[in-house]
């Protein structure tokens, strides 16, 4: 099978790898359709995230059901399903604490990063962390569902209300999703990104009542003309950090979701004086079925957000779409597209 390989920093390629065998009871082979490209995909071909060598990145995937072990129930093949890439052993201390998006075995089981992923044609997992399609439900669209159930598990850190002046740093997929996410809930607020072109994308496919702007000083003003402070920031940009907290309403909160490495500072003082919540949130916690449910649903509008989708092989253009151009090794915000999606190739078993 073709498989997208991480070597090393800007060293990535497609090889023939053997397809993957059912090794235990549990376990399903699914046939790969599309995988969504992820930040954290970016990151591993710039360098900016550690990954293992030679493990095939890759891990918002939906596909098809190939074989089964003889322990599974649920599925069959022949059936359309979701992947959950988020493995989680269930025994470990942060598990059995809550904290399964941060299993202890997740340096050897994170899938396109320390374990194989699904920039492939084929992949084993569990029948525990498989979803079942709806017809209607494209294998595209279907690929937003992990990155929305991170969404999900970072509001549901927030004792959150429907009132909540909101503003969101950066109106790429993670931006838009964070706001259908929050519009779910009632909220209302807007999306800030410096690329003119990127906005106008965002402002034709955000939520409702939504506005995008062009500065956080102008989304400000129209939050909140009278205090200009809002109550929540959400940062998918993983460059402003804590710069923005004296825009935050005393009891406010702050989330951090961008995956940069930087330097930031605050006054302790101020956080506790003000009541002030700093939250980090990475990966899916208990929050995939709802995000299944959302995209099955049509709240999310999954057609609308993937803006491109290219065939595994042109992997190469596909990153360079969003800004990462591996030839040239150099990576900058891309201002023309939100999500884009690979689709496997069509080799068969």
């Amino acid at each position: 099978m073709l498989a997208l390989v991480y070597k090393s920093a800007w060293d990535v390629a497609l090889e023939e790898r053997p397809v993957p065998e059912i090794t235990r009871d549990n376990q399903v082979l699914v046939r790969i359709r599309a995988t969504g490209v992820c930040g954290t995909d970016l990151g591993i071909v710039s360098g900016k995230y550690h990954a293992v060598p030679s493990v095939i990145l890759g891990h918002e995937s939906a596909g098809e059901v190939i074989d089964v072990g003889s322990a599974v129930t649920t599925l069959q093949p022949g059936d359309r399903v979701v992947i959950d890439p988020t493995y989680y052993c269930g025994q470990c201390d942060m598990c059995r604490t809550g904290r399964q998006n941060h299993c202890t075995h997740k340096s050897v089981t994170e899938t396109g990063v320390s374990a194989d992923g699904t920039f492939t044609d084929y992949y084993v997992t569990e029948d525990r962390f498989l979803y079942k399609l709806k017809d209607h439900v494209s294998y595209e669209e279907a690929t937003l569902t992990e990155p929305l159930s991170c969404m999900l598990t970072g509001i549901n850190q927030i004792h959150l209300l429907p009132n909540f002046r909101t503003v969101i740093l950066g109106a790429g997929p993670i931006g838009i999703l964070y706001s259908y996410a929050l519009a779910s809930k009632g909220v209302t607020g807007c999306l800030v990104d410096i690329s003119q072109e990127r906005l106008a994308i965002a402002g034709s496919i955000a939520p409702d009542r939504w506005e995008v702007h062009s500065s956080f000083e102008n989304a400000i003003e129209s939050m909140s003309p009278a205090t200009h402070q809002v109550d929540m920031i959400v940062d998918t940009t993983g460059v402003v950090g804590t710069q923005v907290l004296s825009q935050l309403a005393s009891g406010g909160y702050l989330m951090l979701v961008g995956l940069r490495d930087g330097n930031t500072s605050f006054n302790p003082k101020e956080v506790v004086d003000r009541s002030l919540k700093i939250i980090g949130s990475i990966d899916s916690l208990g929050t995939f079925a709802t995000a299944h449910y959302m995209i099955e649903q049509g709240i999310i509008p999954a057609k609308k957000i993937i803006t491109h989708s290219f065939p595994l092989e042109d992997y190469e253009e596909a990153f360079r779409t969003l800004g990462c151009d591996i030839q040239g090794r150099t990576l900058q915000a891309s201002s023309h597209a939100i999500k884009v999606v690979l689709q496997s190739s069509s080799s068969s078993f």
